[in-house]
């Protein structure tokens, strides 16, 4: 176990979550909730959410990456994008384990990296944070779009995290600029991210998952943006989980 993560190995850890888990069991409060809600992700693109009552608020079954998309070619002709999955695909790992680099395949673009959507892309941004290092859209650029400081390994609910201090730079390329992970807005004007306060930061080791955004400083009283408490990793998920069988409790 790596107990001295730096700045790089931090950056990698960010982008390498489509690699690092097939299936996750997690509690998160999210925006503009006063329960939390109950989530079981099984990679490539199922989902179960239960509310706090145990009640059914979102269920996604494995479609294909893209299926509405289409691809014109240079004829004029159209036809269905030939999407991938990043399970698909084989990045560059470096030495600790950790994706150096991404996928190089032609038309990169066709990588579907987004887990299912739940409420905004905040969710999206969460499960892959690849944003915390580079731009969530170009995954040809090896530009970081972030600062960071101070990255050191901590628990997170008991589980094995990386903290680090974490402020946007004005070339920042969120999933979305309207539920960025990190603080600050998009200049719509002037065509770039402005940068808010820096703030902490915490990866899950093991899945890259980001589990933790909040307002530096232990004695904050501001509630953290992002605080997610995972479960379980890689456990069985049964088909029924996703297609309207009994409780996620019973099928796992």
């Amino acid at each position: 176990m790596i107990t001295n993560p730096s700045i790089e190995q931090f950056r990698r850890l960010a982008q390498s979550s489509p690699w690092r888990w097939k299936t996750v069991e997690f509690e998160l409060l999210p925006s503009r909730h006063t329960l939390p809600v109950h989530a079981w992700i099984r990679r490539p693109g199922n989902m179960r959410v239960e509310d706090a009552k145990g009640k059914v608020v979102e269920r996604v079954c494995a479609g294909v990456p893209f299926a509405d998309t289409v691809v014109q070619h240079s004829n004029g002709a159209c036809s269905p994008a030939e999407g991938r999955w990043p399970s698909d695909t084989s990045p560059t790992f470096d030495s600790d384990g950790l994706v150096s680099a991404l996928p190089s395949i032609t038309d990169s673009w066709l990588v579907d990296y987004d887990d299912p959507f739940y409420e905004n892309y905040q969710w999206i941004a969460m499960l892959n944070p690849i944003e915390l290092t580079r731009s969530a859209h170009d995954h040809s650029s090896t530009e970081t779009v972030t600062e960071l400081s101070e990255v050191r390994a901590v628990e997170h609910h008991g589980r094995p995290a990386w903290q680090a201090t974490v402020v946007t730079t004005n070339r920042y390329d969120a999933r979305c600029e309207c539920c960025a992970l990190l603080s600050g807005h998009y200049d719509f004007e002037a065509d770039h991210w402005v940068p808010g306060p820096p703030e902490t930061v915490r990866l899950d080791v093991q899945t890259g998952i980001c589990a933790y955004v909040g307002a530096l400083g232990d004695k904050s009283t501001t509630a953290p943006d992002l605080d997610l408490t995972i479960i379980a990793v890689d456990a069985r998920m049964d088909d029924h989980l996703f297609t309207g069988g009994g409780r996620a409790e019973e099928a796992t």
